[in-house]
């Protein structure tokens, strides 16, 4: 054994007898007192999906609580600790397996599996856990008494190194580049109808998982955010002191998990967590407002919006984002809409697409008016969405977003500035990027600023 892994068992035995000094080594015991906290518990008594996304930021504890969760899956939902586990963590025993589980914790490499995976798992092991390479580089295995498995196989395999044997859970602690790794791995579940859990501070923006979990929302994944503010265990301030030395973008992803593109995002303010709400049917005496923008190939998108006049906040309730349909189509759709929340104080349309606005009024009844364009109207129509994201002095801003506009959502997180742009260049959106929803509420948003409309 060489000093490094002399050292890293060194440091893993003085944390076990730590914990004998403090409490019996009870599973019980140790899974009750160091139980996921608040969010976490909210994140796996959900875990019913094939996958789930934890985004977490740093020192959130992800990775301790699906530490537990992998380990109460090797024990399986037949073992006395495993049952302990659930019910201290609210967890259905169903979502765990009936007999002893095969597991995969997977790092990202074999360096980042010795010194921080494999002692996180070490911790909530039973006392009898038979290990095979625990403190080595290369591929580790523990052999619970019952029969259940966690191996630890590191992305740095490649695809080859997820072959074979049929597993119960596959836990990615944080996200992988290769996605042929994890269609690889997503094959071993099929036998035993397993699960995948990615455990993630995304700091690499909006990549391949984003596009494929977080964005498209599948009827087979779940997403949750569990954030380093709600652990008891840090002290007072430190995780702030610790983020100041970042930008705020970055400082979004490591403190709250967020999904944020990390350099140039225009819409900088906007956090999911805070802008995006529970979708509910507005009253009908709030105001309701349309904004259009007009595409046939490209994907024609309408806002719905809904006024709370009690505080001015603005809420985007629904959205109609299609390609490929004829004007026809989309009127239809329309009209739906109209009927659902109620007849709109007016409806602002993209004002280069004078045909179609004017279609869509003498052929389907459909009355528009044209949104303002000119020289910084685009910058300008920025800024007023601006404004309405910007947190008041109480702390609340005056535009969120129902969690059904999925695509207005990743439209907010991805758009950017024009990279290659200088000076004054610089205030332009990067071209030929997903914008439709965005420019249809950047539309009704100016238009709620100024009232120098003509029907068109």
């Amino acid at each position: 054994m060489d000093l490094e892994s002399l050292t890293a068992a060194q440091s893993l035995l003085k944390r076990v007898r730590v914990m004998q000094r403090e409490r019996p080594l009870s599973m019980a015991q140790l899974w009750h007192r160091e139980r996921p906290r608040t969010s976490q518990r909210s994140a796996f008594q959900n875990l019913g999906s094939l996958v789930t996304v934890i985004c977490g930021g740093n020192r959130s504890g992800k990775t301790a609580g699906c530490a537990q969760y992998a380990v109460a899956s090797a024990l399986g939902g037949e073992h006395p600790d495993a049952v302990a586990w659930c019910e201290s963590n609210g967890v259905p025993l169903t979502d765990l397996p009936s007999r002893p589980g095969n597991v995969w914790a997977v790092a990202l490499d074999s360096g980042d599996s010795r010194e921080y995976l494999r002692p996180a798992v070490a911790q909530f092991l039973p006392p009898d856990a038979k290990w095979r390479n625990q403190f080595g580089y290369g591929r580790a295995e523990v052999r619970l008494s019952n029969g259940g498995r966690i191996m630890f196989p590191s992305v740095d395999m490649g695809r080859d190194g997820f072959q074979g044997a049929a597993v119960d859970l596959v836990w990615f602690d944080e996200e992988p580049a290769d996605q042929s790794v994890v269609n690889e791995a997503l094959m071993r579940l099929v036998d035993r109808q397993g699960k995948c859990i990615f455990s993630m501070t995304p700091l690499r923006g909006m990549t391949w998982l984003y596009d494929r979990w977080i964005s498209a929302t599948p009827d087979d994944a779940k997403v949750h955010w569990i954030h380093g503010e709600d652990n008891p265990f840090l002290p007072p301030g430190a995780l702030a002191r610790l983020l100041k030395q970042y930008g705020p973008h970055e400082r979004a992803a490591r403190a709250r998990g967020e999904w944020t593109t990390l350099e140039g995002r225009i819409y900088s303010d906007f956090q999911r967590a805070t802008h995006v709400i529970k979708s509910f049917q507005p009253p009908s005496d709030w105001p309701v407002y349309f904004g259009i923008d007009f595409g046939t190939r490209a994907p024609f998108a309408c806002v719905v919006l809904a006024l709370d006049t009690s505080d001015d906040t603005l809420h985007v309730v629904d959205e109609h984002y299609q390609a490929d349909w004829t004007l026809s189509q989309h009127a239809t759709k329309l009209l739906e809409l109209k009927a659902k929340y109620g007849e709109p104080r007016w409806i602002v349309a993209d004002p280069e697409d004078r045909g179609s606005r004017l279609a869509l009024s003498r052929e389907h009844g459909i009355a528009n008016v044209p949104a303002k364009k000119g020289k910084g109207s685009v910058r300008n129509g920025i800024n007023d969405v601006c404004e309405r994201l910007a947190f008041d002095v109480e702390g609340h801003p005056h535009l969120l977003v129902h969690d059904n506009c999925k695509h207005l959502i990743h439209e907010f997180e991805t758009y950017v500035w024009d990279e290659r742009g200088v000076g004054e260049s610089r205030d332009s959106p990067k071209p030929r990027q997903k914008d439709h929803a965005l420019d249809a509420l950047r539309y009704a948003c100016s238009k709620l600023c100024y009232s120098d409309f003509t029907v068109g």
